[in-house]
């Protein structure tokens, strides 16, 4: 039997009874799991009776691991009962283990907080265009144009903005070489600010063949303390000079690139498809705009714990992009100067709007009594296969099974439509009369302040 103590503050604190021969034989299993690995002189190993281990260490040598095999049944069976929606990892207590009376679990376990939410009735949020217009046109046009580009190497004028040099340089400190600051066949974007400010401008103006000093000076929160602040000196020797150079933006640019055989015709296709791109930019936007105006709205605060978890999930991310440019998390953390904390409380501000949007989703999903159908989930699976590029989608049904539980695709899918009912009620206002809105609503609520 569950008996709750308390639930306030989002911590619950219950507890519930194992009957001490469940226990018992607990301890049996964990004393032939281990046995093995008992050592004493006189006796063979694995062959140590449990009578001369309890004798020997007390009978508590076998409690904390058969505590591990009793507890989680029947906790998971507590939390069930009580209704609790667990966030956290339980603290558990207990008294001393008699011999023959059932163990009393103590617990303590924080639980998901449910927000007080404003009126989502009464959301606005800025109007956003789903039109196409004739610079949205140019711009695709010009993406396309710098993608085509050809790099013409130069050997008549010196170096300008925007060129490409190749260089090879050496760095000295105080007269001394540094490590990392020698490098040979270097390729460098004029203007790309890759390297100190300085460094580019002072190649400007040199010819190919040209050996010359850059002075710089290192910033003062440099990522290596022992440059802070310093002043370098790179000798550089220019090797060569390219220019990106655009196509002409003509009927033949339009049938090298695409299937069509006139610009114009170009043009229209691009304009169907930033069609489907702004419509779902602006849905995406209406979204957002809205969830973040019911946070603004609603009481909610964001847990250590759920904001631990989703710094978490980015850290694995970005492991994961680093894995992909040949990098580790170790060599990342050398290489910026910061240590795991620094990179953990940069995610610490979208990580807790998240996770107080997500709370307020999560509770007009409850007070909506939002259902998901067999339905609803056969198309988000089939969706989901669609967008990795999986045609065989019984054998994707079985991998993701092995992966997601059904509840967290449940849980995704009330999300986006708990977002879509909040976008749906919001009432969008042109930019000018939105910013007005937003600017009478905060000096209201300074006068409230005031007055408080």
């Amino acid at each position: 039997m569950t008996e709750l103590k308390s639930h306030e503050n989002n911590i619950a604190k219950f507890e519930f009874d194992v009957a001490y021969d469940d226990f018992k034989k607990a301890t049996d299993t964990v004393y032939k799991r281990n046995k093995k690995r008992y050592r004493i002189d006189g006796f063979r190993p694995g062959h140590v009776p449990r009578r001369v281990l309890e004798k020997m260490y007390g009978p508590e040598i076998f409690y904390d691991d058969a505590i591990q095999i009793v507890f989680p049944e029947p906790y998971e069976k507590a939390v069930e009962e009580l209704g609790l929606e667990v966030i956290d990892q339980p603290s558990v207590d207990l008294d001393d283990i008699e011999e023959g009376k059932d163990i009393t679990f103590k617990v303590e376990v924080e639980t998901k907080p449910h927000p007080v939410l404003g009126n989502y009735d009464e959301l606005v949020i800025e109007e956003v265009s789903e039109e196409v217009t004739d610079e949205d046109i140019k711009s695709e046009l010009d993406r396309q144009l710098e993608e085509n580009a050809r790099l013409v190497e130069i050997t008549d004028r010196p170096v300008k903005a925007d060129d490409k040099v190749n260089i090879d340089f050496d760095g000295y400190l105080d007269g001394e070489r540094f490590e990392g600051g020698k490098a040979e066949d270097y390729d460098l974007v004029i203007g790309s600010n890759t390297f100190i400010t300085g460094f580019e401008d002072q190649i400007i103006g040199h010819e190919v063949g040209d050996k010359f000093d850059v002075n710089v000076t290192f910033p003062e929160d440099y990522q290596a303390q022992e440059f802070q602040g310093k002043d370098a000196k790179f000798v550089v020797e220019l090797n060569s000079i390219t220019e990106k150079q655009l196509p002409e933006l003509d009927d033949e640019f339009a049938k090298d690139i695409s299937e069509y055989d006139t610009l114009e015709e170009l043009k229209d296709n691009l304009r169907e498809k930033l069609a489907d791109d702004k419509k779902e930019y602006a849905q995406n936007m209406r979204e957002n705009q809205a969830v973040e105006a019911l946070v603004e709205k609603s009481e909610v605060s964001a847990p250590a714990s759920m904001v631990n978890r989703e710094i978490d999930y980015e850290l694995q991310n970005l492991d994961q992009r680093l894995q992909g440019m040949g990098l580790t998390l170790s060599q990342y953390i050398e290489l910026t100067g910061m240590d795991i904390n620094q990179i953990r409380d940069q995610y610490r501000a979208q990580a807790e709007a998240r996770v107080k949007a997500n709370l307020v989703i999560d509770e007009v999903a409850n007070k909506e009594n939002i259902e998901v159908s067999d339905e609803e989930k056969e198309k988000e699976l089939q969706e989901t296969a669609k967008n990795y590029g999986i045609d065989d989608l019984e054998k994707f049904k079985e991998i993701f099974a092995k992966n997601v539980s059904d509840d967290t695709l449940v849980e995704n899918i009330k999300r986006r439509k708990a977002v879509e009912l909040l976008a749906s009620k919001a009432k969008a206002l042109p930019h000018e009369e939105y910013h007005k809105f937003v600017e009478e609503n905060s000096n209201e609520e300074s006068e409230e302040v005031k007055e408080d």
